[in-house]
């Protein structure tokens, strides 16, 4: 890493450093980090819809074992077991698989019982979701290290591309500068570029069909915000959306500048989820609403929360969801 210094204007060195060298341990250190931050990291690494379920949670009785980290997707109603190593271990993938293997058997009532509620301050949707959308057999398999050997890399990659398993290998780097430490998250495999296709390939094969167990007459009633009916009414003219999962995915595409925007009906706020970035794109954002509202930068896009009936207004008008009219 490089640091411009702006009254030189030349590049310095920046000190690269170790999580063994400054005495840091994956679980004590990094573990403890991720989980008081989750909302700042599963940004990071592009899951912002992500719910942390908990910590040191062991996947089955046959093993003594406790996985790292386990989150839920939302989106693709399937598990998330993130594995932690310090330094490099070969092992750790083989490790996380059968993790994933384990969880694959879980259903909503088994999951739902390992949810550590103290991690989880929106407890509530999380438990809504999972109370009436089944599980899907597929399982993310994180891994996050301050390298990888290259047998780990090729085997990821023969797995997504012949048996669709879905893996992320994340290298974390420390620096350090004045005194500070700072962590840089460069995603391994599979290529940024070629993400997208690994994610449908290995998310969509054989994958078990998750169906909504209960309509939006259902969801309406547990929403404390006063225009939430009304919400749901106006995006049902442009999707039948997924009442399980409370969202209306892609109901905008390839619109101002964006590749996808998807509107969330949390329980106690709005969640507008925006796929893409570009120049000016905050800026725009903004220029969309009467009043300032707080942009949440995710890896591949944005995340905003609408919690008053003025600034749901401005999401109508700007989505153009009156109209009735499906957009792309």
């Amino acid at each position: 890493m490089l640091r411009l210094n702006t009254t030189t204007g030349k590049f310095e060195q920046v000190e690269e450093t170790a999580l063994k060298e400054k005495k840091l341990l994956e679980r004590y250190d990094l573990q403890k980090a991720i989980v008081s931050s989750w909302d700042v990291f599963k940004n990071e690494i592009g899951i912002p819809s992500a719910y942390l379920i908990g910590q040191e949670i062991n996947p089955d009785p046959c093993t003594q074992d406790a996985m790292d980290l386990l989150a839920y997707d939302p989106d693709e109603s399937s598990l998330i077991v993130i594995e932690l190593k310090r330094d490099k271990h070969k092992l750790q993938l083989l490790q996380a698989l059968g993790y994933a293997a384990m969880v694959s058997r879980w259903n909503s009532e088994t999951l739902l019982s390992k949810v550590q509620r103290e991690l989880n301050p929106e407890f509530e949707d999380l438990e809504a979701i999972l109370s009436n959308t089944p599980l899907n057999s597929n399982v993310h398999v994180v891994l996050v290290a301050e390298a990888f050997d290259p047998e780990v890399i090729i085997t990821a990659h023969w797995l997504a591309d012949n048996y669709s398993v879905d893996i992320t290998a994340l290298a974390v780097q420390l620096y350090q500068i004045e005194g500070q430490i700072f962590i840089t998250v460069d995603q391994r495999y599979p290529l940024r570029e070629l993400d997208e296709a690994y994610e449908k390939r290995g998310r969509n094969r054989e994958a078990k069909p998750v169906q909504d167990l209960i309509d939006w007459d259902e969801v309406i009633p547990k929403l404390t915000y006063p225009f939430g009916e009304r919400g749901i009414r106006l995006c049902q003219r442009h999707r039948d959306g997924d009442p399980g999962r409370g969202r209306f995915g892609g109901i905008r595409r390839a619109y101002d500048g964006f590749d996808r925007i998807t509107i969330n009906f949390r329980r106690n706020y709005v969640n507008l989820y925006l796929k893409g970035k570009f120049e000016g794109d905050k800026e725009l954002l903004q220029s969309k609403f009467r009043t300032p509202i707080e942009v949440t930068s995710w890896r591949d896009g944005y995340s905003i929360n609408i919690s008053n009936e003025d600034q749901f207004n401005d999401t109508v008008k700007w989505l153009k969801l009156e109209n009735g009219q499906t957009l792309k």
